[in-house]
């Protein structure tokens, strides 16, 4: 019985997920793709071009990682004077996974990913035609960009949506057996839209994880 014990102890701390996160702006993690509008018989009637950002949750130890979720826990915007300073308006809450826009995700098997939606960048001439991606600002022109945040409830307030800046997203990854791991999401968003795909992803958009 004690070694049985001592076994399952040992297999534990040896055979666990380690879990970690990456983007790269490209395909598959970013990529634009058109948002389609259907009428009730499914027939696709009007569509808008829009720039996805997902996040790659990597499994990287040697057991598969169970109930994957990713908190983005605050937001912090750079001001003028180059100071750091939360967003107040923003909620903590779940991001959401690409496969079918669910908080957990069931199983990631060693070395292995999955794509978290991270945010998406609408095409500014026609964003006025989604009420709930749609929001002004004073002084800031409505033909920008708008990041708007992939969180799992869109409160009426639109505190997912935010005009382009710099801006850092703190994300707390977790799963219900593996050590969770705190990211630090670095988005510029110059504000200008590009059709062209890799203009977009390079002058546009810039994004880097910086711990």
């Amino acid at each position: 019985l004690f070694i049985a014990i001592f076994q399952d102890k040992m297999r534990a701390l040896v055979m666990k997920p380690k879990l970690d996160v990456a983007i790269d702006l490209k395909p598959p993690d970013c990529l634009k793709i058109p948002m389609n509008f259907c009428n009730k018989y499914h027939q696709v009637i009007d569509s808008i071009d829009t720039y996805y950002l997902r996040l790659r949750v990597i499994n990287n130890g040697n057991q598969k990682a169970e109930k994957v979720e990713v908190f983005a826990s605050k937001l912090l915007e750079r001001q003028v004077s180059g100071q750091w300073k939360e967003v107040s308006s923003f909620l903590p809450m779940n991001l959401v996974w690409a496969s079918d826009h669910s908080v957990f995700y069931e199983m990631i098997s060693p070395k292995t990913n999955r794509h978290c939606d991270l945010a998406h960048i609408i095409d500014p001439q026609k964003r006025m035609k989604i009420p709930i991606e749609n929001k002004t600002w004073q002084g800031i022109p409505s033909n920008k960009t708008i990041l708007s945040f992939d969180t799992h409830a869109k409160p009426s307030t639109l505190s997912y949506l935010h005009p382009f800046g710099k801006y850092r997203l703190v994300v707390v990854v977790g799963a219900a057996n593996a050590k969770p791991i705190e990211k630090t999401i670095e988005i510029t968003l110059d504000g200008s839209w590009y059709d062209d795909e890799d203009k977009m992803f390079g002058t546009g958009i810039v994004i880097q994880i910086l711990k």
